[in-house]
């Protein structure tokens, strides 16, 4: 049996290790860096050392503002034809509006009046991922192929330059023309914002 003395010594090493346990969990820092106190992050976001990191079709300081957003307008369009099936439209240029406007999605966008045309409408633009600047023409999906007379080809986007707020685009295209036949042509767009 242990005597009294023991007994004493046993309670006080455990007494100790208890406050030396208590104190080292409460000097290790458990959960996000304090450099994230008070830093809210929207839609899904969360913060990092103090900066907000967003997901895929948010950005800006707390991840508020939805990537698509800044083509969200009408365009004026300048179209240069750079390459053609039939050489007589190279160096044509054409001028027209066309809108972008929401999709369903926060990394995806719809054209209306693409090309110029009235009939061509819900072309799906997609952001890229790592970059939402930059914009691909969905050609995997049928909504983008229900035009009987007009083939988007898979190298088809664009660009938008926030210093001049314009979207640079090539695209490639196979339509039936005023002949009846498939012609492919290759177009550089400049958009500007339209103004009323």
């Amino acid at each position: 049996m242990l005597n009294k003395r023991g007994s004493i010594l046993i309670a006080a090493i455990g007494t100790i290790l208890c406050f030396l346990s208590v104190s080292y969990m409460s000097c290790t820092k458990v959960g996000p860096s304090p450099t994230c106190n008070g830093v809210i992050c929207e839609n899904g976001g969360y913060c990092d050392h103090g900066l907000c990191v967003c997901p895929n079709g948010f950005e800006g300081a707390n991840c508020g503002t939805a990537s698509v957003a800044k083509f969200l307008r009408t365009w004026d369009v300048k179209q240069t034809v750079t390459g053609s099936d039939s050489a007589y439209v190279i160096g044509k240029d054409s001028l027209y509006s066309m809108s972008f406007q929401v999709s369903a999605t926060p990394t995806t966008f719809l054209i209306f009046g693409f090309l110029g045309d009235s009939y061509y409408n819900n072309v799906v633009c997609v952001l890229d991922s790592l970059n939402s600047n930059v914009f691909s023409l969905d050609t995997n999906r049928s909504v983008n192929m229900n035009f009987d007379h007009l083939v988007i080809e898979p190298t088809s986007g664009g660009t938008y330059d926030p210093a001049t707020s314009t979207i640079n685009a090539n695209l490639v295209i196979k339509h039936i023309n005023h002949s009846s036949n498939w012609q492919r042509d290759t177009l550089t767009l400049k958009l500007t914002p339209h103004h009323i």
